[in-house]
């Protein structure tokens, strides 16, 4: 019986645009966590030796999770192994409800020095659910509870259980929206219907992310049953200059961060504010380093410029596969991918409330940095499945 060699390369007929852009990102991120960390209390070059070493380690296998899952990903394997994999997710999740939360957030399991974020693969695992169930169903006989209940009921669960007893409010959001974008590719007519509703429902939650930070939409929230950190993330947002050496200092030094680099930024490195004043610099605050030390120019546009090539790659092989499981892994991934840049951004900036979530690709953080090189993975699985069967023609 032969032995399968395992490969390290890219399948054949992968997004070379996509898969450089990843790269750049990384390698980017790589650099900006080291000047983020190298602060007063980090300055001994052997300190940031190990910061380098960790977030090379993660990256590596980050690496390996997106090649094997570009590689060997199928929805046959799938089908084999989804009772399992849903059991790992809400099992995981639950997992984290006996550890010490975060930041007001119950959302880690710690197996001495390491840390796990299971909601960060849950992201994934809701692309999935969502492929799976409802993709290229075409009897016209199926009712919509026979279609739809399980899927809907899945991403329900792992909602609730993420913003209830985890707390984690960003996170939650995340995952309801990826469903939301995700449902939207399905053609089966049972769903229309609701495919309305659900896109008013997702129209709605934009229009009021925008104006959550007036101070109407504030008064409101802090009449709602949710813990007093995450209505102080509202409240500092609607005017962080109110309270900036407390709640609001976190938006007030990442605007400031923004003024100081300007176009051109104060070079790589000289940053002051991660001097202690910008909370989680290497992580969910790492934009306001990059925008402090090489400025909107160097630093802001080029990293728009190649999260565009990569959502402009995946969108363009969403209208060019024909599977709607297929679409839905690409769809998914863009949501993925677009709205945590949109609440990064928007967080940073005040736009919208901090709600905690990395810079996909640039930040530190293992587990985040796992899950979206699985999403890429799983995404160009699709567009290298696609290029092949084409070439074959």
């Amino acid at each position: 019986m032969k032995r399968k060699n395992i490969s390290l390369s890219m399948p054949k007929g992968f997004s070379k645009s996509i898969h450089a852009s990843v790269l750049a990102l990384t390698i980017f991120g790589v650099f900006m966590i080291v000047s983020a960390n190298a602060t007063i209390n980090a300055l001994d070059w052997t300190i940031l030796l190990k910061i380098i070493i960790k977030e090379s380690f993660f990256i590596i296998i980050s690496y390996l999770i997106m090649v094997l899952a570009a590689r060997r990903f199928s929805f046959s394997k799938l089908e084999k192994y989804y009772i399992p994999l849903l059991v790992l997710t809400f099992g995981s999740l639950l997992l984290t409800l006996i550890f010490p939360a975060v930041g007001g957030a119950k959302a880690w399991i710690r197996l001495g020095p390491v840390t796990i974020q299971p909601s960060e693969f849950a992201k994934v695992m809701v692309i999935l659910v969502m492929a799976y169930s409802l993709g290229d169903r075409r009897n016209p006989s199926l009712k919509f509870s026979d279609l739809a209940t399980h899927p809907l009921v899945i991403v329900l669960l792992i909602g609730l259980i993420v913003l209830m007893p985890q707390s984690d409010l960003g996170t939650a959001a995340i995952i309801m929206l990826i469903a939301l974008m995700t449902y939207m590719t399905f053609g089966h007519k049972i769903l229309s219907r609701t495919q309305g509703i659900f896109l008013f429902l997702f129209t709605f939650f934009i229009v009021a992310l925008v104006l959550s930070t007036s101070t109407f939409f504030v008064n409101l929230i802090a009449k709602l049953p949710i813990p007093d950190y995450m209505v102080d993330r509202f409240r500092v947002s609607a005017n962080p200059f109110t309270d900036i050496h407390n709640a609001g200092a976190q938006i007030f030094n990442g605007m400031a961060a923004f003024v100081s680099g300007g176009l051109f930024g104060v070079g790589y490195g000289k940053g002051f504010l991660k001097f202690s004043f910008i909370f989680a610099s290497e992580s969910d605050s790492i934009l306001a380093i990059i925008v402090e030390e090489l400025g909107f120019v160097f630093g802001f546009m080029p990293i728009v410029i190649l999260y565009g090539i990569i959502i402009f790659q995946l969108m363009k092989y969403t209208f060019l596969v024909k599977s709607e499981k297929d679409k839905a892994i690409l769809v998914g991934t863009i949501a993925y991918i677009f709205i945590h840049f949109l609440f990064n951004v928007g967080g940073v900036t005040a736009f919208i409330p901090l709600t905690g979530v990395p810079l996909l690709f640039i930040s530190a953080g293992g587990s985040s940095r796992m899950a979206i090189m699985l999403a890429i993975g799983l995404s160009q699985n699709v567009i290298a499945r696609h290029n092949h069967s084409g070439s074959a023609k």
